[in-house]
């Protein structure tokens, strides 16, 4: 069955890297659908950028800033596809990306969530993905049976944003990301499918997913829980997360908390991370690295940065 997309970029002040991204969808060796591209009130010349494409499955929509969540939402309401693909502006996709979706679809057509491993883009130039040919039996495509223990096991997503894509239909039956948020909208909407509907994914990387790039939200950090945490912890409390993914659900939830004492750290706000690490639920589900994160929290954070560099440099 050939299946028909409608892709969303969420595009702020990344004139740089949009073209890339641009390009790898009209590369697709799979061709079967329209591009969305909505301009968040970019100041940089990503409008001047866009604006050159003529080609007639571009759609450019511009908007005062308002967040990446109310840009992807807003796109994908105007989208004219039910199977939603979202592409980050700095990241872009290999050309047999869609032709895998495509088939990933076919294949598990009752899923709620769809994803394609990547390739990390490091500052320095170095290129690695993670090895997943254990995860479906030899099998390049499969199903996550559970998708939150997966999530904390490696310590990051098993696929990117840009690596996505879901039903409209799932999307209006939660209401999409939520506006507002600014770290971990993507995962908060893709635990929230999870509690209720199948993942598929595929271990080929056919992602580009670029980590150190201006405007992103890496070296950011708010002083309160992730949205991720604090929507898995509401859900909990209701009753609203299945018997079978409380332990991990639970174990996900502390992993996230590790997250933000990391970043806390590598922002140097290390009173925050030092508070913080006294979650039990961190020090109970990871209590080595609970240990290490608590040293790092107690080093000067010119002394931590300088340490990080010299290790980056022998490595």
């Amino acid at each position: 069955m050939d299946n028909f997309f409608s892709i969303i970029i969420p595009l702020y002040n990344k004139g740089e890297y949009i073209d890339r991204a641009i390009q790898s969808v009209l590369n697709q060796t799979y061709q079967n659908f329209e591009l969305i591209v909505v301009n968040d009130g970019s100041t940089d010349n990503s409008n001047q950028k866009t604006n050159c494409y003529t080609d007639d499955r571009i759609t450019l929509i511009d908007q005062k800033n308002q967040g990446v969540s109310v840009a992807r939402n807003n796109g994908i309401n105007k989208a004219i596809y039910k199977n939603i693909a979202v592409l980050d502006a700095d990241d872009c996709w290999e050309a047999t990306f869609l032709m895998e979706l495509n088939n990933l679809i076919n294949l598990f057509p009752d899923a709620g969530l769809y994803g394609i491993n990547n390739y990390y883009h490091y500052e320095n130039g170095e290129v690695s993905f993670q090895n997943y040919d254990w995860l479906f039996n030899g099998n390049k495509n499969g199903i996550i049976d559970d998708f939150f223990l997966i999530f904390s096991k490696l310590g990051k997503s098993p696929f990117p944003n840009s690596g996505t894509c879901f039903p409209i239909e799932i999307f209006r039956e939660l209401g999409g990301y939520k506006a507002g948020v600014k770290i971990t909208e993507d995962s908060d909407f893709w635990c929230r499918i999870a509690l209720n509907h199948k993942v598929a994914f595929h271990i080929n990387p056919l992602v580009n997913y670029y980590l150190e790039t201006p405007n992103n939200t890496r070296s950011f950090i708010e002083y309160k829980d992730f949205q991720v945490s604090t929507t898995l912890q509401n859900l909990l409390k209701r009753g609203e997360v299945p018997a079978i993914y409380i332990k991990s659900v639970k174990k996900l939830i502390a992993f996230q908390q590790l997250s933000l004492v990391k970043r806390a750290i590598l922002t140097g706000n290390n009173k925050f991370a030092l508070r913080k690490l006294f979650d039990f639920r961190i020090i109970s589900n990871y209590p080595f690295v609970s240990i290490l994160h608590l040293g790092l929290g107690l080093i000067p954070h010119t002394v931590f940065i300088f340490l990080r560099r010299l290790l980056k440099n022998i490595s």
